[in-house]
């Protein structure tokens, strides 16, 4: 950087935001304020660039870890800082429980979802964090170490919408040098100084003895970051026409076919399942290569076989199928339906409708349609859902409706929706499934009940 210091940064950030036009059409934004180097110097660039014309709130995160004369000198700071740069400020307090996430990764994700609320609250177009390149790095090598994958070594993103990150080239060094340049006050997080976190340790410890190998480290592995990337959108734009061609919704998850899955090779995959990770949950938060491989290996064990992976999902072969949910017990609901000849009902996940007629040719029977000799049957006639102990009447005797289900390879998650069309002597038909052999047509039919249904999802 030449002597003018202060103009060489801001003209670096605001190519940044340029480069990926992160405040196109925005008039209203957030800034993610802690009080620290790196927000106070982007509120201070921020200002630097747009003036007035875009208007910046600041958002205060209080997660109640830190002593209460810390948090408060921050809250200071805030107001101080709104007050001297024309902004409106929000002061915003949360609880932070420990949870399997741990306290960084759940204070984290609380975090981002306050940001998120109060955006949305204000109508503001965008969620401004001060990440710099620093961050990146050490976010690099946290998930090299955790397995994250070739997605986790992609890092921090300068953009996730809302989300944008104008600091994202620039070293922490050098954002210190520009507050003493500016004569900026911030508050310092002394929890930074803990070597028993691991980011704390890859900063103080092991990074400062790579950049000993290679000065220029923090550029070659955003490089590297940025050829990942690349490579990524490739990626995707294959992933995106396998995930929308053979991946299926199945009741409170998604399942693909795994032949189809295991024709594509390692790469193909491991995105495929990830981006089912992804679609269930919004990110991929929590999720690791181990976990990747660990609903791999299902497909060598038997149907039923199940795993559970991590904020609240599992993961489970169902017949040639891997199916990717979330846990819980699926709540078998009760009901009891007099169905009117003629009539159209809806439910569960399907619309059924009933009537009588004279002729019905046999020679093409659709599978959603079934039809009975009228007279054969016991009336009233009504729709129940299954229970455990149901039997169907079969040529050789009578079939529970569990072991009907299971030839018909129906995953067990999916039961919850099987439908029983009953007269008053039993089970008509498992509808889409299966008919009990009795009340068949034949040439002495006089009234033929036709009965048809659609699903619904």
């Amino acid at each position: 950087m030449n002597s003018n210091f202060v103009e060489e940064l801001t003209k670096r950030v605001r190519d940044t935001i340029e480069e990926y036009r992160m405040f196109e059409n925005t008039k209203k934004a957030v800034i993610g304020f802690s009080a620290g180097p790196d927000s106070v110097c982007l509120l201070d660039v921020l200002k630097r660039i747009y003036g007035d014309t875009i208007d910046f709130f600041l958002v205060y995160i209080n997660h109640r870890l830190r002593p209460q004369n810390i948090l408060k000198k921050e809250e200071r700071l805030t107001r101080d800082y709104a007050q001297n740069y024309g902004c409106r400020y929000r002061i915003i307090k949360i609880e932070v429980p420990k949870t399997r996430k741990g306290l960084e990764g759940e204070a984290r994700e609380r975090r981002y979802n306050a940001l998120l609320n109060y955006a949305k609250k204000i109508s503001a177009s965008r969620i401004v964090l001060g990440h710099n390149l620093d961050d990146v790095v050490e976010t690099f090598f946290l998930n090299l170490v955790r397995g994250s994958g070739t997605l986790g070594l992609q890092s921090i993103p300068a953009v996730r919408l809302p989300f944008v990150r104008p600091l994202i080239n620039i070293k922490k060094d050098v954002i210190l040098r520009y507050l003493k340049k500016r004569g900026l006050n911030f508050a310092i997080d002394t929890t930074n100084l803990d070597t028993d976190i691991r980011r704390n340790l890859i900063r103080k410890k092991i990074i400062p003895h790579l950049v000993k190998l290679n000065p220029q480290l923090h550029y070659v592995i955003k490089r590297e970051i940025e050829i990942l990337h690349t490579d990524e959108e490739y990626f995707q734009s294959l992933i995106q026409k396998i995930f929308d061609k053979f991946v299926e919704k199945k009741g409170n998850g998604l399942a693909i076919d795994i032949r189809r899955l295991m024709y594509y090779n390692k790469a193909i995959r491991n995105r495929v399942l990830m981006n089912m990770i992804i679609y269930l949950k919004n990110d991929r938060t929590g999720f690791e290569s181990k976990h990747i491989e660990a609903i791999l290996g299902l497909k060598n064990k038997q149907s039923g076989k199940r795993i559970a992976l991590p904020d609240n999902l599992y993961a489970q072969r169902v017949y040639g199928k891997l199916f990717i949910g979330y846990a819980g017990k699926e709540e078998r609901k009760n009901f009891f339906i007099p169905l009117k000849i003629g009539e159209e009902i809806e439910i569960s996940n399907l619309r059924l409708k009933t009537e009588l007629v004279k002729n019905f040719d046999l020679t093409n029977l659709p599978e959603n349609i079934e039809v009975f000799d009228f007279e054969g049957l016991k009336p009233p006639l009504l729709l129940r859902n299954w229970k455990s102990g149901d039997k169907i009447k079969i040529r050789d005797g009578t079939k529970r409706i569990k072991e009907v289900l299971n030839e018909a390879k129906v995953p067990v998650n999916q039961r919850v929706n099987t439908v029983l069309f009953c007269d008053q002597k039993g089970v008509l038909w498992v509808i889409g499934i299966r008919r009990a052999y009795r009340a068949f047509i034949n040439k002495k039919t006089k009234n033929i009940l036709k009965v048809e249904f659609e699903y619904l999802d």
